[in-house]
């Protein structure tokens, strides 16, 4: 390969035969076409964005492991022996409250103290497997940015 010689515009230079740059990206010519390959310093200049506000990721990543937490939480100890209330009203066995929607507090339809309860514990492992995927999602985006920002302190050309 012949020398390079560096300018500040984005005109061609010829660096062997057949080979140049153009605008900070190295075009090869060939008998049936161009190869263009590109290195730019913009497209390296942060990977995926992660570097960009390490301290504020980290805080969201243990928000979301703390999210999961709570729910895994909620689901176990509160769900295990739910109190079940019709819109606020304690409920005991033999009562019966009429289900509400999003467009209508008052339907014709009727839950049974026993439904509304089915309904809970149906609903406790959904809670608790969120709750697991959640905790674990955010642990391993806390452990990524803090490998990553303790790798990149560690690096000898730059933060």
């Amino acid at each position: 390969m012949g020398p390079v010689i560096p300018r500040g515009d984005t005109s061609s230079v010829s660096l062997v035969e057949g080979c140049q740059v153009r605008g900070g990206a190295v075009v090869m010519s060939r008998q049936y076409g161009e190869f263009v390959g590109s290195t730019t310093s913009a497209q390296h200049s942060a990977p995926l964005g992660r570097a960009s506000h390490p301290k504020l990721r980290l805080v969201l990543d243990i928000v979301v492991a703390a999210a999961g937490v709570t729910l895994l939480v909620w689901g176990i100890m509160v769900m295990a022996s739910p109190t079940v209330s019709c819109r606020g009203v304690e409920m005991h066995p033999g009562d019966t409250c009429h289900k509400a929607t999003y467009t209508a507090t008052h339907t014709d339809t009727v839950q049974t103290y026993e439904q509304r309860r089915r309904s809970i514990a149906q609903s406790r492992p959904t809670v608790i497997g969120l709750g697991i995927a959640l905790t674990a999602f955010g642990a391993v985006m806390t452990w990524q940015t803090v490998r990553v920002r303790d790798h990149s302190s560690d690096s000898s050309i730059g933060p």
